[in-house]
């Protein structure tokens, strides 16, 4: 048992030291049921617990658990010496996790598999006084979804089912949690908005080296502000008459997607009176903020991406 737990403990600090920073990571408090096969020693009762999920790209990843059965009534035999009607369950667990790598409407759906070890708090005697049973190793599986509330608050309903060694019994546990994620790459949301006003001219830094390599110094001379209207643009296309107000660039959409970049659709006029789409990311607070964002974009999207402000 302890083996295990430290075993756990081990694969956790790795995982998260080694992928937290570019792939995304959550802890989900989730409550549910038990519902307990009829030939095991507990009957149905509520559950409640909390597990680390680490991911080690778009699709795969890790996660370690902790669940405890509360108060389970005995079903099949009685506590050794004891008189006790109930006991309260541990379980620790280790599973593989596999996700869609984009939402679907702000639902991730996703499988895991693996197994694990649960612990009863008192040693449980069987109805023919022979056998007894203190713990034992299970195996599970299941199926659940992450449901966005916002850029790293999710719902997570699931259903497990649990194949326990000992008892040859499967039990079913449905449950749901509440999770938070945290890393570089968080959830990611597309906002869209469409929105007409007077171009403003702003500092655009020009790339000097090819296309290929992006330069990208930080300005100090200038007079920051602090408003909200600052974002790196990375497209635009001219707005004919009656067309769609969006860039229907998916290729480099989705490039931003993969990257954890939040960005929109924003229609300006320029000075002609021609309305331009463009692709922007951000908001940043401040200018400064989208100066030092823009030198990652220039390296990993686009290198000829520069600051705009859309302020009127």
């Amino acid at each position: 048992m302890n083996k295990f737990l430290t075993t756990c403990a081990a694969v956790v600090a790795l995982s998260t030291a080694g992928f937290a920073e570019d792939y995304s990571s959550n802890v989900n408090v989730y409550g549910g049921y038990n519902f307990a096969d009829t030939d095991c020693v507990i009957d149905d009762a509520p559950v409640a617990g909390i597990n680390l999920h680490t991911f080690f790209n778009k699709n795969v990843g890790m996660r370690v658990g902790y669940e405890r059965v509360i108060d389970a009534d005995l079903n099949n035999g009685a506590v050794a010496g004891v008189d006790k009607t109930s006991t309260s369950v541990n379980r620790f667990s280790l599973n593989g996790v596999l996700k869609k790598a984009t939402p679907w409407h702000k639902i991730t759906p996703y499988i895991l598999a693996g197994g694990g070890y649960e612990n009863y708090e008192d040693v449980i005697t069987g109805a023919n006084k022979t056998s007894t049973c203190s713990g034992q190793w299970f195996l599970d599986a299941g199926i659940g979804a992450a449901v966005a509330l916002t850029e790293r608050l999710s719902l997570n309903p699931e259903v497990r089912a649990l194949r326990k060694d000992k008892c040859e019994t499967i039990d079913i546990v449905p449950s749901l949690g509440l999770a938070y994620a945290f890393g570089a790459a968080a959830t990611k949301t597309r906002i869209v908005e469409k929105v007409v006003v007077k171009e403003v001219p702003v500092e655009k830094i020009v790339t000097i080296a090819a296309p290929a390599v992006a330069v990208c110094p930080v300005p100090t001379n200038y007079t920051d502000r602090c408003d909200n209207t600052y974002y790196v643009q990375v497209a635009s296309e001219l707005k004919c008459a009656d067309c769609d107000q969006s860039i229907k660039n998916m290729g480099l959409i989705n490039k931003l997607d993969a990257n954890g970049y939040k960005h929109r659709d924003f229609v300006s006029t320029n000075d002609s009176g021609t309305q331009v789409n463009r692709l922007l990311v951000g908001p940043y607070r401040c200018k400064k903020d989208a100066f030092k964002a823009l030198c990652e974009i220039k390296k990993t999207i686009k290198c000829d991406a520069f600051v705009y402000s859309t302020r009127k």
